[in-house]
């Protein structure tokens, strides 16, 4: 009788342990990450999303089947062609002077390219659909500003933070 006694309780023991194990994996898998892991990933998301925010805002959009393909295709070309300021590198030597025009052609590529971009693509849309982009773009910039008006809070006392 003790020893089924003290099995059953190491098969409770180990099922607990195991249990607890399991959950503390699971919880890093479903995102569950302290605080400031969570708002430096944000920052490091939020950093260059412009053209893949205003693609997801158009897909968004009721498109035709044939306005989806050229889309795809008008955003495959305009990331080709882009300068690459590691050109600046050799084996044996860096080109600083290089490296700085390299880098601001590269810059400047991208803001053509993706002007270039959102053009044709304003091009292939109707009247109502540019009209529901302009109203889902604004909707966008007044919930950025209201994010940002409820993040900057300089009070000393700001809604028991601090």
């Amino acid at each position: 009788m003790n020893t089924k006694i003290i099995l059953s309780l190491t098969a409770a023991a180990l099922l607990a342990s195991s249990l607890l194990a399991f959950n503390g994996q699971g919880q890093m898998q479903q995102g569950n990450k302290p605080a400031y892991m969570q708002s430096k990933m944000m920052k490091s998301q939020q950093q260059g999303r412009g053209g893949q925010m205003f693609m997801k805002t158009v897909m968004k959009l009721d498109l035709t089947d044939k306005q989806r393909t050229e889309i795809i295709a008008i955003v495959k070309k305009s990331v080709a062609g882009v300068p690459n300021p590691h050109d600046a590198f050799t084996d044996t030597s860096f080109d600083k002077k290089e490296f700085i025009k390299l880098a601001n052609e590269r810059r400047d590529a991208r803001i053509e390219a993706k002007a270039d971009m959102i053009e044709k693509i304003y091009r292939v849309l109707d009247s109502s659909q540019k009209k529901d982009l302009k109203t889902m773009l604004d909707m966008r910039d007044i919930m950025k500003k209201n994010m940002s008006k409820g993040m900057n809070c300089n009070v000393k006392n700001c809604n028991g933070r601090r």
